[in-house]
């Protein structure tokens, strides 16, 4: 079911894009979207989510939550897509500089190993410089 979203109260995320089980950036180029699992993520309509590929270890795309729905990027999936309730990211903008990689994010607080296994939202000096970033494209 899709929900309209405004842009007041939106949190900003960062979050890990396994390549080896989906191929986000395909699915962001061609449908302009990704599914995300609703479980666990504690995302809102209109919440920006940055998507950190595991394949490029940088910061591929800025995406939007749109609504909530069942998965609808299946054909994206490597392995089998599970089907449940997900968030919608919509594509906003592609990254393609060299200044949202893994080494030059963790000079403003990003943490990398396992902890980018969980959508993070409590960085403010992050998540500034990130979005001053897509800013200058």
């Amino acid at each position: 079911m899709r929900k309209n979203y405004s842009d007041k109260g939106n949190r900003h995320w960062l979050a890990f894009a396994n390549a080896t089980r989906c191929k986000h950036y395909e699915s962001l180029k061609v449908a302009g979207f990704i599914s995300w699992k609703k479980e666990r993520n504690n995302f809102k309509i209109g919440d920006v989510v940055y998507l950190f590929s595991s394949k490029e270890r940088r910061i591929i795309f800025k995406t939007r939550v749109v609504c909530e729905e069942m998965r609808a990027d299946g054909d994206f999936w490597i392995e089998v897509p599970p089907m449940h309730m997900t968030w919608r990211l919509e594509a906003v903008q592609e990254y393609m500089g060299d200044n949202l990689n893994e080494d030059k994010l963790m000079q403003y607080g990003f943490k990398g190993g396992r902890s980018i296994q969980h959508p993070m939202c409590n960085n403010p000096e992050l998540f500034s410089y990130i979005e001053a970033r897509f800013s200058e494209l």
